[in-house]
């Protein structure tokens, strides 16, 4: 889905290019069959082109139609509107096949996306509409080349790397927002004087908006809040699947990658194990980034407490042996960043 939205942007700001390596990425991971996201509605989208549009406007004149004038028990129908959706292996096709070089001929764009239609079931009544108006746009010789990429206009390839950690940053930004509404839920029915829950995420939002000190506030409070309830392991967080990974940065996603890509079995076995990590853990990790980005020299006080649940808290047991880990690689990131007087 983050692959299809991204080349969505790019396609409509002139980086075709870049929106074709996205377009990519999405159809091998089809091809593989690795992620369930089958579709993608239109609440979800930019606004791409006129084409795009067209068919939302059809789908739904077709949905007023069928509900009031062919149906003459409205009664039966749901009074939520189902929006339109395309699935996303085609839509990225269509992005594919819009961005493509004037050099591929209008039968072997047709051909390509024709077959990718074929193949898809179940198939959307958007995606079929979507496709008809890609062959008329073919028909007029509608093309857009690759060789006006504006990728390439002034040579910068810096704006173009920080467009997208800025395209990135703000999915992160929208998924978090979504977390956090979902666990204030849980919190709400399930929080009590005996048994604490805490929202890691909004603490996770303070870090990736760059308010550090709020940041590191709420994490103080999640800790104090999880140490008075005295059930360590009752509230974690599922580091090692790769959407919540990727909320993260830094040492964090590093020790992981390392884990991934040495694909040792023994060590790979040890990990693999154990998915998730106490808030404990991600509460004090990012209390320590927090710190290490206000360039904050007093960090004894973070020290001792991450040592404090290194040897007490979280016991040498297998268990917890991803977040003793991790509070040994948080020690020394803070010592390595420490003045020398406080070593």
């Amino acid at each position: 889905m983050v692959h299809v939205l991204l080349a969505a942007l790019y396609y409509k700001s002139g980086h075709y290019q870049t929106a074709i390596d996205h377009c990519k990425q999405v159809l091998s991971q089809c091809d593989r069959e690795q992620y369930g996201l089958h579709t993608i509605g239109a609440e979800y989208l930019p606004q791409i082109d006129d084409s795009v549009d067209a068919v939302f406007g059809l789908i739904l004149l077709y949905q007023q139609v069928q509900r009031n004038a062919l149906n003459s028990d409205n009664k039966s129908q749901p009074d939520s509107e189902v929006l339109p959706a395309f699935t996303t292996e085609l839509l990225a096709r269509y992005l594919y096949s819009k961005c493509l070089n004037v050099a591929n001929t209008k039968d072997e764009k047709v051909k390509m996306y024709q077959q990718h239609l074929s193949q898809t079931k179940p198939l959307l009544l958007s995606d079929v509409v979507l496709f008809k108006a890609m062959e008329i746009q073919l028909d007029e010789c509608t093309e857009t080349s690759v060789a006006e990429d504006r990728t390439h206009d002034d040579g910068n390839n810096a704006s173009s790397s920080m467009d997208v950690t800025l395209l990135v940053t703000t999915l992160e930004l929208v998924a978090l927002e979504k977390l956090i509404t979902v666990r204030q839920v849980m919190v709400r029915e399930l929080h009590s004087d005996k048994f604490h829950l805490v929202n890691e995420f909004e603490a996770m939002y303070a870090y990736k908006c760059g308010l550090f000190e709020e940041c590191i506030e709420l994490c103080r409070n999640n800790i104090d809040a999880l140490l008075r309830s005295n059930y360590v392991g009752a509230h974690v967080y599922p580091v090692t699947y790769p959407e919540m990974l990727s909320l993260l940065d830094g040492e964090l996603v590093s020790f992981f990658g390392i884990i991934r890509i040495l694909q040792h079995p023994r060590l790979f076995v040890e990990f693999g194990r154990f998915f998730f990590i106490d808030d404990l853990t991600l509460s004090l990790y990012l209390i320590a980034r927090c710190q290490r980005n206000l360039r904050n020299d007093s960090l004894v006080d973070t020290m001792n407490l991450i040592c404090c649940l290194h040897n007490e808290v979280f016991a040498a047991k297998d268990v917890w042996l991803l977040n003793r880990q991790i509070l040994q690689l948080t020690y020394r990131s803070l010592k390595l960043f420490t003045k020398p007087s406080i070593h």
